[in-house]
């Protein structure tokens, strides 16, 4: 399964022309900051990070729920448009009737407030489980960090041995602070998660930024800025996902 985005506008979406726009829909950014562009060439993919929205309280303006740098955080959908249209391409993809259906919007709020302003959602980076050994970018982070030296191969073999990869993370993250919107992908697919939208492994915080654009979910994609539709930005390494895994509910 792959997404077609349609070319629209952020005027468009604020002023309701890209259809209803919902509590549970989601963001998706391509970007060309060093970490977007690593993320993703290392995803083999258009999109580095995600966010969804949600209002604070019923009938409340929609915000953005995301994981960056400062945390989970709310913006109100303006203002991060804004913000990112500069140096980013932005897509939104709306929920499918029968997804939207299912979205519980004290849910969402009961989310963030459980979650607000927290190390990127989880005490430190140990828990978040971007230390471990099987995340789906870790050898690209080792690679770039570390390159393909015998110190390379030992540091694998020593931290493998010790359990201590949060070493590792601890020094990616050090660097580049930013690298935490990597795992905005593992808010988003927890928050649709709790909602019952969709299913997907219990471990989310193995779902890359472009995975989440792949749950059957959504009933299309715009593009909101731009000055032409990018090629195939919805394109995910060699093989397609298991789209088994990523059904949504009944």
């Amino acid at each position: 399964m792959s997404l077609v985005p349609q070319l629209a506008s952020i005027d468009d979406l604020l002023k309701g022309r890209c259809g209803e726009v919902a509590a549970g829909d989601v963001l998706a950014f391509n970007g060309v900051s060093t970490v977007d562009t690593f993320i993703q060439g290392a995803t083999k993919s258009g999109i580095s990070h995600v966010a969804i929205l949600m209002r604070g309280q019923p009938g409340g303006p929609l915000l953005v729920l995301e994981a960056t740098g400062l945390g989970v955080t709310l913006t109100p959908l303006a203002e991060s448009l804004q913000k990112y249209k500069d140096d980013h391409t932005c897509f939104y993809l709306p929920l499918a009737p029968r997804s939207r259906a299912r979205v519980v919007v004290d849910k969402l709020a009961a989310y963030y407030d459980k979650n607000a302003f927290d190390r990127y959602n989880y005490d430190g980076v140990v828990e978040a489980g971007i230390y471990d050994l099987d995340h789906p970018l870790f050898k690209s982070f080792l690679h770039a960090f570390h390159g393909r030296s015998l110190f390379s191969r030992l540091a694998r073999w020593w931290y493998r041995l010790l359990g201590r990869m949060s070493r590792v993370w601890a020094e990616v993250i050090a660097r580049h602070p930013n690298t935490r919107r990597l795992f905005c992908s593992q808010l988003v697919t927890e928050v649709l998660q709790t909602v019952e939208v969709v299913e997907v492994p219990p471990r989310a915080h193995l779902v890359v930024p472009v995975e989440v654009c792949w749950f059957d979910i959504y009933a299309g994609a715009f593009q909101l800025n731009g000055p032409q539709l990018l090629s195939d930005p919805f394109r995910w390494g060699d093989a397609p996902a298991a789209e088994a895994d990523h059904a949504p509910r009944p």
